[in-house]
């Protein structure tokens, strides 16, 4: 369907190993990170060896079945983790998406009208607090938001 709706079909990959291969040669790697089946640990650091939850006891994998032969062990629950400092680095990369990551310093606006999250009191606040981090233009600031579901159940 994707290729249907694309003007330039050549640069469209034909199948999902072409697609990683595209993807890990950007540098836009993905981290999966092994979790327990309730919530309450991820199998990362000095936890990687754990076969199950030191919280809940909880199994880390899948039980297997007999006679099967040999299968990699399947975990319960898995995440996949997209590390930000290559995706921001990717960003500055480019002088035009570059000037738009330092929009808010250039662009400032009518004190009485909102029209970036720059303009805010919230935004105000943190750079009154974090004068050094401020005076950067191409420091980045984060933000989290949820609308009120857990996003790792």
């Amino acid at each position: 369907m994707l290729v249907d709706v694309c003007p330039t079909k050549q640069c469209l990959p034909e199948n999902h190993y072409q697609a990683t291969k595209l993807v890990s040669t950007l540098g836009l790697e993905v981290e999966k990170i092994d979790c327990c089946v309730n919530g309450c640990l991820l199998y990362y650091k000095e936890d990687i060896s754990l076969t199950e939850c030191r919280v809940c006891q909880a199994p880390r994998y899948v039980p297997r079945r007999k006679g099967m032969g040999y299968h990699k062990d399947v975990p319960h629950k898995r995440m996949f983790y997209f590390p930000i400092n290559p995706r921001l680095q990717r960003l500055y990369a480019l002088e035009e998406s570059a000037s738009q990551m330092r929009w808010h310093r250039n662009n400032k606006s009518n004190p009485n009208i909102l029209r970036h999250p720059s303009d805010g009191k919230a935004w105000k606040h943190f750079d009154e607090v974090y004068l050094d981090f401020a005076l950067e233009s191409s420091n980045v600031r984060l933000g989290l938001c949820s609308d009120g579901f857990t996003p790792y159940t």
